[in-house]
């Protein structure tokens, strides 16, 4: 391991520059008490120069310069110019670790996002990924596969809106998890509360949508899980969400809370898609893991589901505890008999917050991770699956990054449009960023509701106000 204190005179870009710097933890760490490595940024109107400075490099110093874009816009020109500084900081990263990383200089969660856009641009989108990011050759071919698969689904333009609905509750916890969702036992009395403020926001979203005139395409309930609720709140929140839209995803989740009432439920209020996410098929890594189901009960939930004409997706982990290669590679292969209209394949990541970051498990075994993936993509693929979108994580194993596969014509069209940050979002409950989308500035704002349920229950009307004002002031969406 080597230890760096990092410095640098371009402030504005510090949080980038260190994100590049954690992406080669352990190899590389910042400590206080570490040798100094420093970046020295200078731009004037027609070139950025870089130099950085460090007893690790060769000379002590690694300079490279870049003329800029005269013609871009001045947004267009800071990109550059934090780009290229961090393309430069990634290269004596990899000097002095001696490790290439499959991503390169990428930190961002949207590589396919600014892969769409290289290709927008008329430049050549793959070069620019090898070359000028230091992106794999696998990763850049796996990008580019993804973007050529989304053609008959990628959609940006005006007037159209996906509509998202949180339900941010859980039977139990997951170790790895850091989001907000809340465990069921611990917030069974708020419940009822939290539904009946969800529904009363459901239908001033469906006031705003009718103002508004957009067209909605795909209504996606997640959560954590959302079938965990009681039968009637679930039925009344689902009954609202029928907004004429072609897709409605339910993130079932949890195969111990697909009940045949709750299926019913969701076949009757219009549900075209649902999730059974068993994340390993070895029991003894479920028990470890927090999820209070058995392999089984995956299986029951997916015979039961399977009398229903759902789109089913299922959910994948490498790296989980416990697991080597040849238990990850078994969970792949029980995925694929089942036969799902979509497999996601996650590697795990672990943040701040989580039971397995507090407890100090590693899961920075980039070449295990590396091998896992690779398998589950072939694997998959060989199935007759083929990989539409992908995003990635802070603190996830191996640098990697966590791929959607479908069958043919089985896409989910919320992914894609989240992922590529092409439709305006309309998100309802706590935790939910609405995103509104003007195409004509180029822009993307957000509107966030509170994330605790405490919060959002206390504040009422006054987030369906706030969310109202964001939606009809400036730009229609």
């Amino acid at each position: 391991m080597i230890a760096v204190r990092f410095e640098t005179n371009a402030e504005k870009f510090y949080a980038d520059y260190m994100e590049v710097i954690r992406e080669f933890e352990p190899h590389v760490v910042d400590r206080e008490d570490g040798e100094s490595l420093f970046l020295k940024l200078d731009t004037d109107d027609e070139q950025v120069k870089v130099a950085i400075y460090s007893k690790f490099i060769p000379s002590n110093c690694y300079e490279i310069s870049q003329k800029i874009d005269l013609f871009r816009s001045e947004l267009a020109k800071t990109a550059q110019i934090k780009r290229f500084s961090k393309v430069a900081l990634y290269d004596v990263l990899k000097t002095i670790s001696g490790v290439d990383l499959p991503y390169g200089s990428l930190t961002g969660i949207r590589p396919t996002k600014l892969f769409h856009d290289l290709l927008s641009q008329g430049k050549d989108a793959e070069r620019v990924f090898e070359e000028d990011l230091r992106v794999s050759k696998s990763k850049t071919r796996l990008v580019a596969d993804i973007v050529a698969n989304q053609q008959d689904v990628y959609l940006k333009e005006d007037g159209v809106a996906d509509v998202f609905v949180n339900i941010p509750i859980c039977p139990t916890r997951c170790v790895y998890c850091s989001f907000i969702s809340a465990e069921l036992s611990k917030i069974r009395k708020h419940v009822p509360a939290y539904c009946e403020l969800l529904v009363k926001e459901l239908e001033d979203c469906k006031k705003l949508i009718a103002g508004t005139g957009c067209r909605i395409r795909s209504v996606y309930v997640g959560g954590g899980t959302p079938t965990c609720i009681p039968d009637d709140d679930f039925l009344r929140i689902l009954s609202l969400c029928d907004f004429g839209q072609k897709e409605f995803t339910v993130e079932a989740g949890r195969p111990d809370t697909i009940t045949e009432s709750k299926l019913k439920i969701m076949d009757e209020t219009g549900v075209t898609r649902i999730s059974i996410n068993p994340q390993s098929f070895n029991q003894s890594t479920l028990d470890v893991i927090g999820r209070r189901h058995s392999v089984d009960d995956v299986y029951r939930a997916y015979d039961s589901a399977r009398k229903y004409s759902f789109d089913i997706n299922t959910d994948l982990i490498a790296m989980l505890p416990g697991e080597g290669f040849d238990e990850f590679a078994h969970s792949v292969e029980c995925a694929i008999a089942l036969r799902p209209e979509n497999v996601t394949v996650h590697t795990l990541a672990l943040k701040k917050g989580s039971v397995l970051k507090v407890g100090g498990y590693d899961n920075t075994s980039d070449e295990l991770a590396a091998k896992m993936v690779d398998y589950a993509r072939e694997a998959v693929q060989k199935a007759g699956y083929s990989p539409y979108y992908m995003y990635r994580q802070k603190y996830v194993s191996g640098n990697l990054e966590n791929v959607g596969y479908a069958l043919p014509g089985k896409y989910c069209l919320y992914n894609v449009d989240i992922m590529e940050e092409t439709t305006t979002i309309i998100a309802n409950g706590a935790g939910g960023i609405s995103k509104k989308l003007d195409l004509s500035r180029n822009l993307l704002e957000r509107c966030a509701n509170p994330k605790g349920l405490d919060v959002y229950l206390a504040r009422g009307s006054e987030v369906f106000d706030k969310k109202r004002t964001f939606f009809t002031e400036g730009a229609n969406i």
